[in-house]
């Protein structure tokens, strides 16, 4: 399996760029993994303890991300789907959450693990800061 990426968000045409905006941003300020909770809702919760609005703000932020781990919702996996220009030479141009879920799963049973999808998302992520 030949699978091609985006390597620069410059290069995206500018629907998959919005929707991968979209997964970095819910990644990093809702978070994708229970591992997430004490690295972003935690200590947020303790430094917003005076301030009762933003603490339900950021409750309620913790309880999405809740839901999308019980739905198996990972906004983190789906960004990257959402970079893979193609597999074996067939453009993947269907964004919906669906298709991109259904992609992820492919690239799984093929063999894609967390490792390998954490380094090339890293790897984007400084490419794409660069420009």
């Amino acid at each position: 399996m030949v699978v091609k990426l985006f390597d620069n968000i410059e290069q995206l045409p500018i629907e998959r760029f919005n929707k991968v905006n979209k997964f970095w941003m819910l990644h990093d300020n809702i978070g994708s993994s229970i591992g997430d909770f004490d690295a972003v809702h935690y200590s947020k919760l303790a430094l917003l303890a005076g301030d009762k609005e933003k603490c339900l703000a950021e409750l309620a932020n913790f309880r999405i991300m809740v839901f999308n781990i019980m739905n198996e919702i990972n906004v983190e996996h789906l960004s990257f789907a959402s970079l893979v220009h193609s597999i074996n030479g067939e453009e993947q141009n269907d964004l919906s959450n669906e298709a991109l879920t259904a992609l992820l799963k492919r690239l799984s049973d093929f063999g894609l693990t967390q490792e390998a999808l954490k380094k090339k998302l890293q790897r984007s992520e400084k490419v794409s800061m660069k420009t």
